[in-house]
């Protein structure tokens, strides 16, 4: 009979407290209920852009491959190969939807949204997207599906199911990396060549603010918000280019900016300088937290290693060495494993967190790069052996990012200098604005005067050199039109040929054109004529920099040889910016 009672008074208290839960929803809105659902999910307690990610019940493993234009899915228990599915040139990140069921893939050369099926590998559907779509993430209730596009400044929702554009939202230049809060009200968007931080408000899809984190900030890819919610974390480089005296540790810092997400400004106490609570260590590319979020995991792409930070003390408690130029981490709930994808190795490094130490590596794809183009590209991504930098500080590619520039001039023995991009250098020697580089075999001297290393031998130098001949121009985003064709034959009219000729737009001479300082010069006033390829792509402008659009060019400020605004109408000289934007052309 006692017994009997006991189970009459256990039903009526679940009865009771089944009432009071459902009263307590009732009083909810809508929004606070996709909050406790989003909260109870376990993959949406923080949720970024990546080219690495876990199914939510972490069976399954993703990456892309950009090399392979391929998606490889791992099984996790048996840390072996499932399926590897091409989607096309040049995929960036990719996004796993809460339901588990698809995978979304930006692929960036190609200006592609890719459904996959994320258990077979089966190819979904797939949309054009704006030119250059480089990070893509999926909104808490899996419904969109949004894409940071870098060529066009923008970001884009799509429609999860169908595909469909939403909305196309302007944004600062070159947004790549995304983050969403977990609460589903907040987008973060990085931008590569700046320090700022844009927040979206994602019911109404509007710029609520920007946080501007520092001017000489660079190489911002990603952004991660830790599992408390309260904080987003930025790593990246910063381009100390107000600098005249550069030596190999005044160039460039690695760093992690942190930014307080309830007053969207940057928590300057907890800046980390990766050189002074790690080991020096060369471009930051990603980060993860651990479960209880006390410990940082940054992934540094130049020197091939993970820094591992006490956040509670602010300084470094670990060094993981991985595989080559490592992009993405993801940490396993348990917070025992984190998997890193080695971009150039093609590789997963298994990486136990106990004792911050590589387990084993799992092949994902295989490059199909030529071996000695391969091998340059390494070489060109690396600041890990003394051979190629002093304390692994600097990479080739940390000025020329993914084989194009930094947006940065900087103050060399030679004078102010523009970064250049590497792409089509095999048709457009000699090199540098000097012209002090006659072959693809000159660039060892650079590994030496620029980033502090002891040298390549011969056979890394022909490396390095098949590498840089390898790399073409980019496509322009910019379409043939009515006007771009008027442009075309004014350029051609006006003389612009006499030095820019041929299909590189370059006579591979020196000319003096009004824009050099004999104070600032070591060598002459004259310069090397610059490929007008790619121009959409390569701002500020001139050797000084001090171009910040092609307008400024031929203002008349710098020189009168490019003073277009004196000889043509305001008409033709639009003509003529829509032409020289639009080189290369997709033809």
């Amino acid at each position: 009979m006692r017994d009997r009672r006991q189970l009459q008074l256990i039903y009526i208290v679940i009865v009771v407290l089944i009432f009071v839960f459902f009263s307590s929803c009732s009083n909810k809105t809508s929004q606070e209920l996709l909050t406790i659902q989003t909260i109870s999910e376990q993959s949406w307690v923080a949720a970024w852009s990546s080219a690495i990610t876990l199914s939510p019940d972490e069976n399954r493993l993703y990456v892309v491959n950009s090399d392979s234009g391929s998606v490889t899915a791992v099984d996790t228990d048996s840390e072996t190969v499932m399926w590897e599915v091409p989607v096309g040139v040049g995929p960036s990140t990719l996004a796993v939807s809460p339901g588990s069921d698809r995978l979304y893939v930006a692929v960036r050369n190609d200006g592609l949204l890719v459904a996959l099926d994320a258990y077979t590998g089966e190819h979904i559907g797939a949309t054009v997207t704006g030119p250059e779509p480089y990070g893509v993430i999926t909104s808490v209730d899996g419904k969109t599906v949004i894409v940071s596009e870098s060529a066009s400044d923008s970001v884009s929702f799509f429609d999860a199911a169908r595909l469909e554009l939403l909305k196309h939202l302007d944004v600062r230049s070159r947004p790549r990396g995304l983050a969403v809060s977990s609460d589903g009200r907040s987008l973060y968007v990085t931008h590569f060549l700046k320090g700022d931080l844009t927040v979206v408000d994602l019911g109404s899809r509007v710029v609520r603010t920007v946080t501007e984190t520092g001017l000489e900030n660079n190489a911002s890819q990603h952004v991660a918000i830790d599992p408390a919610g309260g904080r987003a974390y930025m790593p990246h480089i910063r381009s100390r280019v107000n600098n005249p005296n550069l030596a190999f540790d005044t160039t460039l810092q690695p760093l992690v900016t942190v930014v307080d997400l309830k007053t969207d400004r940057i928590i300057t106490r907890e800046l980390l300088g990766l050189d002074a609570v790690d080991r020096p260590v060369g471009m930051p590319s990603a980060v993860a937290f651990s479960p209880d979020g006390t410990t940082l995991y940054v992934v540094n792409a130049s020197s091939n290693d993970i820094s591992v930070v006490d956040l509670s003390m602010g300084f470094g408690i670990g060094h993981i060495e991985v595989g080559d130029n490592p992009k993405g981490i993801v940490v396993t709930t348990n917070g025992k494993t984190a998997y890193v994808h080695n971009v150039l190795s093609g590789d997963l490094s298994v990486v136990d967190l106990d004792n911050f130490v590589e387990n084993d590596r799992i092949q994902v794809t295989t490059n199909p790069l030529p071996p000695d183009v391969l091998a340059g590209k390494i070489l060109f991504h690396s600041s890990d052996r003394i051979e190629l930098a002093k304390d692994q500080w600097i990479s080739c590619a940390s000025c020329h990012f993914e084989s194009g520039h930094d947006g940065r001039t900087w103050i060399f023995s030679e004078g102010l200098r523009n970064t250049t991009s590497i792409k089509g250098l095999s048709a457009t020697a000699p090199f540098h604005w000097s012209g002090d580089r006659s072959d693809l075999f000159d660039f060892n001297s650079t590994v030496v005067e620029r980033q502090f290393g002891t040298g390549l031998s011969e056979e890394e130098n022909a490396q390095l050199a098949a590498f840089l001949g390898f790399e073409e121009f980019t496509p322009s985003p910019f379409l043939k039109t009515e006007a771009t064709e008027r442009g075309r034959l004014i350029f051609e009219t006006i003389g612009c040929t006499n030095c820019h000729v041929g299909k590189t737009f370059t006579d591979g001479l020196l000319h003096e054109v009004g824009t050099g300082n004999r104070l600032d010069e070591r060598f002459d006033l004259e310069f090397n004529t610059p490929t007008l390829l790619g121009l959409w792509d390569s701002a500020p402008y001139l050797h000084h920099g001090q171009a910040d659009t092609l307008y400024e060019v031929f203002s008349g400020k710098h020189g009168q040889e490019h003073a277009l605004n004196f000889k043509i109408s305001d008409s033709d000289l639009n003509d003529v910016v829509a032409y020289l934007l639009s080189l290369p052309s997709s033809d």
